[in-house]
């Protein structure tokens, strides 16, 4: 009996050297791997990825730091799963010398530091593209690689409030800025470098030609907003705080219901869906009312129809609520936090969540892949790497070199598994 052939992923054959941190540039080599593509991600034992050691806020399990916290960092090892990971100083010849040795076998090159350190380092791409000519190498800072800002730092919160996302977050009352609650810039930036890097791949497969590819983070942030600078060019006005409400669907909102904190968001683009609203809350009567009639009779009394929403909401299960009004044809759904996103039966039989077993903390459900390609499938192929766990494989196997060339690069200061804490 003939085993099937296991389907070829979609990226399958492409190899990618990963000298990005934090999240826009690993959350584009993610994406990227999900597609089957071969990411090394390069760090060192005095600089890896600062995401290794953020470990606040519920990010290690049971709380613990362990002998090696920096390989237990929920963040770093749910952004970097199916990635090989190695150690290389690049301020040292001999790692210099091998990232040189790995570029001229990588089809794509990513990173995301300062503009202009990977050149200060030799690894710019006019210097590494006289080493793999059809090279495509993606910079991704903070404001791009030209500019007056172009030597300014920046993290997400930064793209948010520069990006003028956060001038649109907050309560209607209260003019403040609000940050979302995740920094909102880094995956949006993280998907346009991905669908760069799919591009180039496009045209070189089509020329033979690599090129270079300049990602400001903060205009990936302004291409979200971009309605609202066409607005300001029209009538002068900035959009302001929204709280939970639409510029145009009323009611949209998010309401109480029964229990702990318990919540559901309820938003109505048309007339058909007010009308099944008020016959879903008992109250057909309200669909004939002069001040809820159309859109923008709604919009003048969003006050006193969210009072009447909540009032029917307020003894109600937020899931039965959802369940009433999407019967209805009106989009409602649960305010879900983590473990009711986990427990969701929908998403646990999309099968989103996939049990990866990683080395330094054990077997734990991870995010895996939010698309089904019917002809390709992509799965988690191994967990986030330990910091330089591949070492020897990319060294030894990819590159040739003997276990004692190997060794010798940990004995020079070049590579290891330890970082040198307090060097990061």
């Amino acid at each position: 009996m003939t085993t099937p052939a296991k389907p070829q992923m979609a990226l399958e054959g492409v190899r990618i050297l990963d000298f990005s941190r934090i999240w826009a540039g690993p959350h584009a080599t993610k994406l990227l791997a999900d597609m089957g593509a071969e990411v090394i991600k390069v760090e060192s034992t005095r600089a890896w990825d600062p995401h290794r050691m953020i470990v606040g806020s519920g990010n290690l399990p049971d709380g613990e730091l362990g002998d090696d916290p920096w390989n237990r960092s929920g963040w770093f090892n749910t952004l970097h799963m199916s990635k090989y990971g190695v150690t290389a100083e690049m301020r040292h010849p001999k790692g210099k010398a091998l990232l040189e040795e790995l570029v001229s076998i990588s089809d794509v090159v990513i990173e995301n530091f300062r503009a202009g350190l990977m050149k200060r380092r030799g690894l710019g791409y006019d210097q590494l593209k006289k080493i793999r000519p059809d090279l495509i190498m993606v910079s991704m800072p903070a404001f791009g690689n030209t500019g007056p800002w172009r030597d300014f730092i920046q993290y997400g919160i930064g793209q948010e409030q520069l990006g003028g996302i956060a001038s649109m977050n907050g309560y209607l009352d209260d003019p403040s800025p609000v940050k979302s609650g995740v920094n909102f810039g880094d995956p949006v930036s993280g998907a346009h470098a991905a669908a760069a890097v799919l591009s180039a791949l496009y045209r070189r497969r089509r020329t033979g030609q690599g090129l270079f590819i300049d990602l400001s983070q903060l205009e990936s942030s302004i291409m979200t907003i971009g309605e609202h600078l066409l607005g300001f060019q029209m009538n002068g006005r900035n959009p302001g705080n929204r709280g939970n409400r639409h510029p145009v669907y009323a009611p949209h909102g998010v309401y109480r219901c029964a229990g702990d904190d318990q919540w559901v968001t309820i938003a109505v683009s048309s007339d058909a869906e007010w009308k099944s609203l008020c016959q879903g809350m008992g109250r057909p009567e309200l669909a004939a009312d002069a001040r809820f009639a159309d859109l923008l009779a709604r919009r003048k009394h969003q006050d006193e129809i969210d009072e009447i929403i909540s009032e029917w909401t307020q003894d109600r299960d937020s899931t039965e609520v959802m369940n009433d009004l999407q019967s209805r044809g009106v989009a409602a759904t649960p305010v879900l936090k983590g473990e009711g996103i986990f427990n969701d039966p929908h998403v646990q039989e999309r099968g989103l969540l996939e049990l990866v077993d990683h080395p330094a903390i054990g077997p734990y459900f991870m995010p895996g892949i939010s698309w089904k390609m019917s002809e390709t499938p992509g799965t988690v192929r191994w967990p986030a790497p330990t910091l330089g766990e591949h070492n020897s494989r990319i060294y030894g196997d990819l590159l040739g070199m003997s276990e004692t060339a190997v060794a010798d690069l940990v004995a020079d200061g070049v590579s290891g598994t330890t970082p040198e804490i307090g060097a990061n």
